[in-house]
């Protein structure tokens, strides 16, 4: 069985660029993104241990946001910072079951902290989905592939 969501940071010598490698198989192909302002959010991330890190505090943010949404809510989780947009997961909490869309906001990466995107996930109100493909999983399920990926980021084995 396929994993519900991968996620990982290479070193491809570019600089925080196309360096974060984020898939949900069914909603959302293999993407590359960038790492680049969670450097200015988190100085200095000089490894890519260090910059592993600081995509694992995003994860944290997304897994607690999650654990305290409730029924009928929605939430916008962050993930690709760019200078244009930012590319999320909207994600609605319905019963013990959520529905995931991928999509962008005009709000522009540089104006979010990566690592802790507390002025961004209920205040989006630009969302744009960037295909019509919704994607339902248990609430238990995401949280526990999110500890996974958090874990896995942060160097322990799972």
């Amino acid at each position: 069985m396929a994993d519900l969501l991968t996620l990982d940071v290479i070193d491809n010598g570019q600089g925080g660029h196309r360096d974060l490698l984020f898939c949900i198989p069914d909603l959302i192909d293999d993407q590359e993104f960038d790492t680049y302002y969670f450097s200015f959010a988190d100085e200095p991330l000089e490894t890519i241990g260090d910059i592993k890190k600081a995509v694992s505090r995003l994860l944290q943010f997304w897994h607690n946001k999650i654990s305290e949404s409730k029924n009928g809510e929605t939430i916008f989780l962050p993930i690709d910072f760019s200078d244009e947009y930012t590319g999320c997961l909207k994600v609605l909490h319905k019963d013990d079951q959520l529905v995931l869309t991928y999509g962008f906001s005009r709000r522009e990466g540089y104006t979010v902290n990566p690592l802790n995107p507390e002025d961004y996930y209920k205040q989006i109100t630009d969302f744009k989905a960037g295909s019509e493909k919704h994607l339902i999983v248990s609430q238990s399920v995401f949280i526990s592939t999110l500890d996974i990926q958090i874990r896995k980021l942060e160097g322990e084995t799972t």
